[in-house]
């Protein structure tokens, strides 16, 4: 009998997944292990590799296709028996239907390109396999089909070329629907208020310089890791704010470990990789958890365990980080913290103007748990652990 290969659940909660892209086609011998198609699922994509060997009778699904956890992806025959027939099929329009690729000329190989782009090359009239991606692994990008499509219109029609290309139409899905759907859930069921205050931090700063010049690691501490480290004390004292509200059971859950979550901005969108159990861990180790999360954020490899379990979020633009801001919650989260950029600004100290680096923290919170004295004081608790950095350092 063939081998049905079903959607697998691929984490806590995971329903449904997008397919991104196939790596096997119709007919094709596959080997154990062999990665046959990305999923991308809760705001992770994830590679799923055959857990058998054999033959690709058919694969069922289109790039771009939402499918639920249960359905069958892939029917395979074992490497025992005679490789079957592949009967030719389109691709299909819609979810659902068997998709059966193909087996492509000598000499050439599978375009690598997210559906949207494929529609656009059509409207455009542009063949993929004459193209070079200059995408991730040589996936063919919208702006390579445009290039193209400019190239291959004569010179009195470029003028011409914007408008059949479309570029002014982006299809909302994927990870950026994920995340509007999500924001969309915060702020209809947590009531946000947001609290803002400045720190003061001269110290922290000579301190960070000071450790770094110190070590031979490989990793340079920023600034977030001391930010976790105090967020973690001051979350110690106000155990609230590492909470969830239950509200089928009506109970508010205090959480243990502190699993601090770390806003990454991406090509693809804002994505949160969170630091489990940061309270076991020293600064160079969060500083070393937080680079390798956000590369693996960045290039669209992390983890789905990595996205799941965070009790309390900070977000931090950097640089870029402006004044203040009014984040949103990371329902079922109810707090989160936006961390801005550090500027020398004259403040008074002892009666006497000095200049400082400042910094100002933006703290937004469910009211139905956290009221506005609470949210102060864990702020001003973490302001005081900041100004004397020395009881960070480990």
């Amino acid at each position: 009998m063939p081998y049905e290969f079903k959607l697998p659940d691929i984490g806590e909660g995971v329903v449904e997944g997008e397919i991104v892209q196939w790596l096997i086609q119709a007919g094709e011998v596959i080997e154990e292990d062999q990665i046959m198609i990305e999923i991308m699922t809760d705001k992770a994509t994830v590679e799923i590799p055959s857990p058998v060997a054999g033959t690709v009778l058919r694969i069922i699904g289109a790039e771009g296709d939402v499918v639920a956890v249960g359905t069958t992806l892939v029917v395979i025959e074992g490497t025992n028996q005679e490789p079957p027939l592949v009967v030719p099929a389109s691709p299909p329009k819609k979810a659902g239907k068997s998709l059966a690729i193909n087996p492509l000329p000598p000499g050439k190989e599978k375009s690598i390109a997210t559906p949207a782009v494929r529609r656009l090359a059509r409207r455009a009239g542009i063949d993929l396999t004459t193209l070079q991606g200059s995408g991730a692994r040589g996936r063919i990008t919208q702006q390579d089909v445009e290039k193209a499509a400019v190239a291959a219109e004569p010179d009195e029609k470029n003028a011409h070329s914007e408008k059949d290309v479309d570029e002014n139409r982006i299809p909302y899905r994927g990870i950026r629907k994920k995340i509007g759907d999500h924001m969309v859930a915060a702020k209809r069921f947590a009531p946000h208020y947001t609290y803002v205050d400045e720190v003061d931090v001269t110290k922290l700063s000579a301190l960070r310089d000071s450790l770094n010049n110190a070590t031979s690691s490989e990793t340079r501490l920023s600034f977030l890791p001391f930010l976790v480290k105090a967020c973690v004390l001051a979350l110690k004292q106000y155990p609230l704010l590492n909470a969830m509200l239950d509200e089928e059971n009506q109970i508010i859950e205090l959480k243990k470990p502190y699993n601090i979550g770390i806003a990454t901005a991406t090509d693809k969108g804002l994505v949160v990789p969170v630091l489990k159990s940061a309270e076991e861990k020293t600064l160079f180790e969060l500083g070393r958890e937080i680079e390798d999360l956000s590369a693996q954020a960045k290039s669209g490899k992390v983890q789905l365990a990595d996205l799941k379990g965070g009790t309390f979020t900070i977000t931090s633009l950097g640089a870029l980080g402006g004044i203040f801001a009014t984040p949103i919650i990371n329902y079922p989260e109810v707090a989160i913290l936006g961390v801005h950029k550090i500027l020398p600004r004259p403040i008074v100290r002892r009666g006497e103007v000095v200049i400082r680096e400042m910094m100002n923290l933006s703290l937004s919170l469910d009211h139905r748990v956290v009221d506005g004295v609470l949210g102060a004081q864990f702020l001003n608790e973490m302001i005081r652990t900041i100004e004397k950095p020395e009881l960070l350092a480990d």
